[in-house]
């Protein structure tokens, strides 16, 4: 059975146990059913404002939200309790030294670039302005990606200095130079789509902010090949955008011996994901 399979055959096997009666594609007859509580309205609106048809069905298909393998509900299932709350013993399992004061769904950092800026899965601002932002991947990095067109459009390359240069991320745009001439290549971590995060953040953000990467982990060939990746970007970037990349599964084990965390929430949390 191949990686991704057996994730989804365990997200349809919690379906089935709570009694959710998913479709034959894994997809549930409504996002919410697929929540561990009704979404915060501020996180409803963020969704609902944005690009990706989380929420909303579509010509094309149902409402991505309402898929057991949806990333963005991963990410609202661990990240939404803390909306609005006291979100001490979050900022305790992510390794951060102080608590946050604002948490939102679907951050948008322009770069000034044509076109729209890739959306942050989660935000997290600090009282002094600084933020922590999260991209959060369920199975999406199973799949390679293709090296069969460039990974960057031609707008991040423009005459003159480079993009990320300009915004004082240096190590960032000799690594995007060796991707874009091949010279290194990422199958399963999606390094562009992080550096673009990084490019918007700097742009508003200076040097105040970190970029994390949190994704469900597995086991199997496709998973060691993700973890190289993951170790590669690190050693290149972990400095100069405070970039961490840790699994839902260890934070939910760090959860585990953490004070003040709503027992449901974890109890829903470890059933589902653990």
């Amino acid at each position: 059975m191949s990686v991704k399979s057996e994730i989804l055959l365990k997200q349809l096997n919690w379906a089935m146990r709570a009694g959710l009666g998913p479709d034959d594609r894994g997809y549930l007859g409504s996002y919410e059913q697929n929540l561990f509580r009704p979404l915060n309205e501020k996180s409803k609106a963020a969704f609902d404002n944005g690009s990706g048809s989380e929420l909303r069905d579509r010509p094309s298909g149902p409402a991505k939200m309402r898929a057991l393998h949806s990333s963005s509900a991963l990410a609202v299932n661990f990240f939404d309790t803390w909306v609005g709350k006291d979100a001490g013993p979050l900022a305790q399992i992510l390794d951060l030294d102080s608590r946050p004061v604002d948490i939102r769904f679907e951050g948008q950092y322009p770069t000034g670039l044509p076109g729209n800026p890739p959306n942050l899965d989660v935000v997290i601002e600090f009282e002094n302005k600084f933020v922590v932002g999260i991209e959060s991947k369920f199975t999406e990095w199973v799949n390679p990606k293709s090296v069969s067109k460039a990974p960057f459009k031609d707008k991040y390359f423009p005459d003159g200095p480079g993009v990320w240069e300009k915004v004082g991320l240096t190590e960032t745009q000799w690594l995007a130079n060796d991707i874009q001439s091949m010279a290194l290549t990422f199958r399963h971590l999606d390094a562009p789509q992080l550096m673009k995060h990084a490019l918007g953040l700097a742009t508003h953000q200076g040097s105040d902010f970190r970029l994390y990467y949190v994704y469900f982990d597995a086991e199997g060939d496709e998973a060691t090949a993700h973890k190289l990746e993951i170790c590669a970007f690190s050693e290149r970037l972990s400095s100069e955008l405070g970039f961490k990349a840790i699994s839902y599964q260890n934070l939910l084990i760090k959860m585990q011996n953490c004070s003040g965390v709503p027992s449901a929430y974890l109890e829903y949390l470890c059933d589902r994901y653990l």
